[in-house]
């Protein structure tokens, strides 16, 4: 099976759904034919969105300097979650002989949009998105003429190879944990939880699961997130620290029925914990923390935090050999194209951030 340099009229039939042979009268503005305004303005704007260039004698194939390349698409590198899995992915890489290139998308839309479209003018060993693409109809795409990796929970929409987080099963286990000690009111301090945040509705999902699950009622824990102003105005160096310790301390200044927080990750959960230093209680005596993605940090005795693993260092190992023996099907005509998908069994991590819910006579 031979490469696919470029994009074809092929791609941009499946694009927007209609037959190739329109799509090449169009796009050749071949005469004698005739199509509505709209469906050439669809034509023509698929053409541009992913990067169709018409075919011209002597022009030449795709770029080739980054054909042992693999380009790695993150949506922040203030979240140590990404730089465990880069890191990851850049020693794996090595061991094929592949160089690796890190962008950040600050999870803007237009700006994946716009790296998309540049990665269509070249040949690469791969691509590895270290979350679920806005644009996912592009991604698609792009997946048909270069290996092209998902780590991460896998929209339904998603044609492509993947490496896959359960954020549910992670959301029900340190649910269930909290449950066991005698926790009954919970808050959930995360960033705002938007429609394509899919983990963070995963893990929320997962824990509402198992209150429903013990016959405890899911209004009992709180959603904890800044208004959009003022997400806007966090520092972008660590903003996910400043919400855990902001979120909390409000909801301490409020008199919370909570006795137990989670973090939607390892860095709020540490801002959780300052907060509640800060305010004068105790951990887990006062209040029990937990977090989410077992960062390195999280096992220092100074924090000991709860957490969920769910192998971030084996789903970017994991994600290069994908691409790797995608590359080598390509050297074998007798094989047909598949698509991968694996997923890594979480684990809860008990530590001393955690412990038995404390009675207290405003408690129910």
């Amino acid at each position: 099976m031979g490469k696919r340099n470029k994009v074809t009229t092929r791609d941009i039939a499946e694009y927007v759904n209609l037959s190739q042979s329109t799509v090449s009268m169009i796009l050749s503005k071949r005469a004698n034919v005739s199509f509505s305004r709209e469906t050439i303005s669809r034509v023509e704007e698929a053409a541009k969105e992913l990067g169709y260039k018409k075919p011209e004698a002597g022009v030449k194939k795709k770029e080739k300097n980054l054909a042992k390349s693999i380009i790695v698409i993150c949506p922040t590198f203030s979240n140590g979650y990404y730089t465990m899995v880069n890191q990851s992915i850049n020693e794996q890489a090595q061991k094929y002989g592949y160089t690796v290139f890190t962008v950040s998308t600050l999870r803007d839309a237009d700006q994946e949009a716009s790296y998309l479209k540049l990665l269509l003018g070249f040949e690469l060993a791969g691509i590895i998105a270290l979350y679920p693409p806005d644009k996912m109809a592009a991604s698609n795409t792009l997946s048909k003429q270069v290996p092209f990796v998902l780590i991460g929970d896998k929209p339904k929409n998603c044609r492509f190879d993947s490496v896959e987080l359960d954020s549910k099963k992670t959301g029900y286990m340190i649910g269930e944990h909290l449950i066991e000690l005698g926790h009954r009111h919970i808050t959930f301090v995360s960033f705002p939880i938007k429609a394509k945040e899919i983990n963070r509705i995963y893990r929320l999902e997962g824990l509402r699961e198992s209150f429903e699950n013990y016959g405890i009622d899911p209004a009992q824990i709180i959603i904890q997130t800044p208004s959009s102003s003022d997400y806007r105005k966090y520092n972008p160096d660590n903003p996910e620290y400043e919400n855990g310790y902001l979120q909390t301390k409000k909801a301490l200044q409020e008199h919370t029925l909570s006795t137990a927080f989670i973090g939607n990750n390892d860095i709020t959960a540490y801002g959780i914990m300052a907060a509640i230093a800060d305010c004068g209680y105790k951990i887990p005596k006062d209040f029990s923390v937990c977090g989410f993605d077992n960062f390195s940090l999280s096992g220092m005795p100074q924090i000991s935090l709860t957490t969920a693993e769910h192998a971030a260092r084996q789903k970017g190992k994991e994600a290069v050999d994908m691409i790797y023996r995608k590359n080598q099907q390509k050297k074998d005509t007798s094989n047909h194209s598949y698509i991968m998908r694996m997923e890594y069994e979480p684990e809860l991590i008990v530590r001393k951030s955690t412990g038995k819910c404390p009675i207290r006579d405003d408690r129910k």
